[in-house]
C-alpha cells in the first residue's frame, strides 16, 4: 500500500513537471485542448479573428494601390480632355486656314488615340475598366462602324475590409446606367439643349444600350434659317471620348467619321455643339477622381480601426495562452524541491518491511 502511494504520488509529480517543463519551454499555458478547453476554444476564436483581421488588411492595401492606379489613369484623362476643349474653343468658331484645320484635326486624332490607351490600362495584367470582363480591352474601334466599341460591362469589383463592409474599387469603362460612374462614356440625366453662335439650336438625348452595356448620345443640330425642317438638320452620335474625339478630328477636315464629305457650316456647328459634353466629360472625371479620394480615406480609417482591433485580439490571446513565466519558474522550483524531499523520504519507507510494524 505504502508502495503504491509512493509511486501514484511520484507520477503525478512527474506529470505536473512535464507540464511545467513543457509551459517553460513554450511559454504557453495550454500546450493541448486538456490544460483548458474554454481556454482553448477562445484562444482558437482570437486566432481566428486576427487571421480574418490581416486578410482585410491585405485586402486595403490591394484596394488602395487599385484606387491610386486609377487616379493617375483618370488624371492622365483629365489634362487630354482638357487639351481637347481648349482645341475646341480656339479652333471652333472660325473655319481658319488649311493648315490651320489640319493641325487641330492631326492633334484630335492624337488624342483620341491616348484616350483609346488608357482605356485600355491595366493593372496587374488585368484591363481596370472593363468591369469584370477584366481579361479583355475595355474598347477596341470597329472599323466597319467607325466607332469605337465598349467590351467590359458594368461590374463593380469589390473588396471585403471588414465582416460587414466591401469596397468598390474599381470604375467601369461605360454602362446603360445613369446611376454608375464611368471613366470613358458621357454621361446625360435628360434630354439637354444649347443654341449656337449662329443661332442654331442643339438637343443632346441618351439613349441607353443594356444589351451592349452602354449609353449613345444622340445630337441633333437644327439649321440656323430652318428651324424645325427635318430636311436641313444635322444628326450624329457618340457613346464615349474616343468617339467625341474622332468626330472632331473628322469635322476639321470637313468630313463623316467615314471620309465622305460634310459642309464647312455643319462641320463648324459640329465641333461647337461638342464643346459642352467635351467640358461636361471633363468635370465629370474630376468628379470620379474626387470619389475615388474618398474611398483612399474610407479604406485608411478602417485601416486603422483594425489595426486597433487586431491589437486588443492579440492582448486577449496573450492573456488567455501564455503562461506567466515567472510564476512558472517558481512553481517549477517548489515542485523540484518536493519531489526531491518526497525522493528521501521514500527511500527510507520502503527500504523496511512487514516485520518493522509487527512489534
Amino acid at each position: 500500500m505504502l508502495y503504491n502511494q509512493l509511486v501514484r504520488g511520484l507520477k503525478d509529480n512527474l506529470t505536473e513537471l512535464n507540464d511545467l517543463s513543457t509551459r517553460l519551454a513554450t511559454g504557453k499555458k495550454i500546450n493541448k485542448t486538456s490544460d483548458d478547453v474554454l481556454g482553448t476554444v477562445k484562444a482558437m476564436e482570437y486566432k481566428l479573428s486576427i487571421s480574418q483581421n490581416d486578410q482585410y488588411g491585405q485586402n486595403i492595401t490591394e484596394a488602395n494601390q487599385y484606387l491610386e492606379f486609377n487616379d493617375t489613369v483618370l488624371s492622365q484623362v483629365s489634362d487630354t480632355l482638357t487639351e481637347l476643349k481648349k482645341m475646341v474653343y480656339n479652333g471652333g468658331d472660325t473655319l481658319g486656314t488649311v493648315e490651320d484645320r489640319a493641325y487641330y484635326a492631326e492633334k484630335a486624332a492624337n488624342l483620341r488615340d491616348y484616350l483609346l490607351d488608357l482605356s485600355n490600362s491595366k493593372f496587374r495584367d488585368r484591363y481596370i475598366y472593363s468591369g469584370f470582363q477584366s481579361d479583355q480591352k475595355a474598347y477596341e474601334y470597329d472599323m466597319a462602324n467607325h466607332r469605337y466599341v465598349y467590351q467590359g460591362d458594368s461590374g463593380q469589383l469589390r473588396l471585403p475590409i471588414s465582416k460587414e463592409m466591401n469596397q468598390t474599387i474599381n470604375v467601369v469603362g461605360s454602362s446603360a446606367d445613369s446611376s454608375i460612374s464611368t471613366a470613358f462614356s458621357y454621361t446625360l440625366q435628360a434630354v439637354e439643349t444649347t443654341t449656337l453662335s449662329d443661332g442654331s439650336q442643339v438637343s443632346y438625348t441618351a439613349v441607353p444600350d443594356p444589351a451592349m452595356g452602354i449609353t449613345t448620345i444622340a445630337v441633333t443640330i437644327t439649321h440656323p434659317d430652318y428651324p424645325g425642317d427635318p430636311d436641313y438638320e444635322d444628326s450624329f452620335s457618340f457613346s464615349n471620348l474616343m468617339d467625341m474625339a474622332n468626330i472632331l478630328s473628322s469635322a476639321w477636315q470637313y468630313q463623316e467619321v467615314d471620309g465622305t464629305s460634310l459642309s464647312e457650316s455643319k462641320s463648324m456647328r459640329r465641333i461647337q455643339a461638342l464643346s459642352i459634353p467635351v467640358d461636361k466629360a471633363g468635370k465629370q472625371v474630376l468628379t470620379i477622381q474626387a470619389d475615388l479620394s474618398i474611398r483612399q480615406v474610407h479604406l485608411t480609417e478602417q485601416k486603422s480601426r483594425l489595426e486597433a482591433g487586431t491589437l486588443n485580439l492579440k492582448n486577449n490571446l496573450t492573456e488567455t495562452e501564455d503562461a506567466d513565466m515567472t510564476e512558472t519558474i517558481v512553481d517549477l522550483q517548489k515542485l523540484t524541491s518536493y519531489l526531491e524531499a518526497l525522493r528521501m523520504s521514500s527511500s527510507k519507507i520502503l527500504s523496511q518491511s512487514l516485520f518493522d510494524f509487527l512489534s
